[in-house]
């Protein structure tokens, strides 16, 4: 045809899992000088300075590697085992992918979710429409049967006497046991929801000289000493707490039986939307739904604001974090650990069979004299008529082999965020830390490799024991 190939200038460059090639490119050029045809049109598009990935080195660097492994130790072994140590990935190059990668999956959740939530009749808030809402309320909530439970409400009241609660306790925990709903755990969903904070890189960071003295920040301004007789002195100086500024990743985590799903997003009102979508698109909201919360009034609201509308959804109060609050306000009210632990031995008793209202008359009958401090006693009963509601009997959940906290979520914090981002000396901006974390919730999904071949992900439960 009399075509001429001419060599272009710039090759086609690939970043693949056995090492970093250029390729030569050529165009053809008929008799007149107009090109005919690059070779550059047969591959997948890229910047003028980028390498292509393959399918295979963004599985195993970006994803298998990345968020198991510090940028600097994964960089060099690869480089190590692919013979090109020098001249292969940088480090800046391997961690801004992963960034860019792991923003790309929380772009996708968004808009994923906005599309589900809208085709099911839902607002751009998240707000449902009327024919939504009667979509749901025709679902079922499956429970156990009252022959399953009775048996173990009949052994609670006996474990109940035996550490010497009076009978009209025994009388009140069995009268408020019987009327709560006890879900089947292998058709219920349990939602926990949970922060986790990472150490802030600093925008700018000052490197000293030998010649010059460390200048000090305005977190480590050094404030003079008050003196007995009030006046300050120059000579004795006291530093003022540090304050490091932290990165919040949201994590949720979803469970039905024996499968599970994790969820990341950069704060609440994202995140439980993400759980909106989720249940809606494998109609679970038809079921019953618990939602375990730590109690504190921000994240009620933002929680009930999401989801007050089905009818079978239930806030739990998470028994650890609860007791931890206990512990903290009680340590502040209180004059000594004796005391506190006197006060706090017996309210754990009472909110572990339910009985809140005793709870609370115990809290106001407390002698003054054990007191140094009534603020922190106030914060405990707005706690307890807060998440009244939100406390079951424990003690029987725990009999029928029912979930009581949150532990799923706190696991899940450490694997995909904690055990990565937390070691000595480590610092995240806010965008690394959270495309890291998605990168991570996608590896414990088990769907990284279907998001590398088909660029999506499938919003269904993953079978623990697979």
């Amino acid at each position: 045809m009399g075509l001429e190939l001419r060599e272009q200038v710039d090759g086609y460059r690939v970043e693949g899992e056995v090492g970093r090639f250029c390729f030569a490119l050529y165009e053809a050029v008929d008799a007149a000088g107009i090109v005919v045809c690059r070779g550059a049109t047969a591959f997948p598009r890229r910047q003028p300075r980028e390498w292509h990935q393959t399918e295979g080195f963004r599985e195993e660097a970006l994803w298998l590697g990345a968020s198991k492994r510090s940028y600097r130790d994964l960089t060099a072994h690869l480089n190590r085992s692919r013979r090109q140590v020098p001249g292969g990935t940088p480090v800046t190059t391997l961690q801004a992918n992963a960034q860019q990668e792991g923003a790309q999956v929380l772009d996708l959740l968004e808009r994923h979710s906005q599309t589900v939530l809208t085709r099911h009749g839902f607002d751009a808030p998240g707000c449902p429409s009327e024919a939504a809402v009667a979509a749901v309320a025709a679902g079922t909530a499956r429970r156990l049967e009252a022959a399953v439970v009775e048996p173990h409400l009949t052994a609670v009241c006996q474990e109940m006497e035996a550490r010497g609660l009076t009978s009209t306790q025994i009388a009140a925990a069995q009268a408020r046991a019987a009327k709560a709903v006890y879900e089947d755990p292998t058709q219920c969903v349990t939602v926990a929801v949970d922060e986790v904070e990472v150490k802030k890189q600093k925008a700018h960071r000052h490197r000293r000289t030998p010649s010059t003295p460390a200048a000090i920040t305005p977190l480590e301004t050094a404030a003079p000493a008050v003196t007995r007789a009030g006046e300050s002195s120059p000579a004795a100086v006291t530093r003022t707490a540090r304050h490091r500024p932290k990165v919040a990743n949201t994590v949720a985590r979803l469970e039905q039986g024996s499968k599970h799903f994790t969820l990341s997003g950069s704060r609440l009102e994202q995140v439980l939307r993400f759980v909106l979508a989720f249940l809606r698109t494998n109609d679970l909201l038809g079921g019953r739904v618990h939602l375990f919360t730590e109690g504190y009034k921000s994240l009620q609201h933002t929680i009930l604001a999401c989801f007050a509308w089905p009818p079978r959804v239930w806030l739990l109060l998470d028994w650890y974090h609860w007791v931890k609050q206990f512990k903290e306000d009680l340590s502040l009210a209180c004059r000594g650990r004796t005391i506190r632990n006197q006060h706090l031995h017996l309210l754990v008793r009472y909110l572990w069979y339910g009985l809140v209202t005793e709870a609370q008359q115990y809290l106001a009958t407390i002698p003054a004299n054990d007191l140094k401090d009534t603020a922190p006693m106030e914060r405990l009963q707005q706690y307890l008529d807060r998440n009244e509601g939100a406390i079951p009997c424990y003690a029987l959940r725990r009999r029928l082999g029912l979930r009581n906290g949150s532990s799923p979520v706190e696991s899940a914090n450490n694997e995909i965020t904690a055990r990565r981002q937390k070691h000595n000396g480590m610092s995240w901006s806010k965008a690394g830390s959270q495309a890291l974390t998605a990168l991570s919730v996608l590896v414990c999904n088990r769907c990284q490799a279907i998001w590398v071949r088909e660029h999506t992900l499938p919003l269904r439960f993953v079978n623990k024991a697979a």
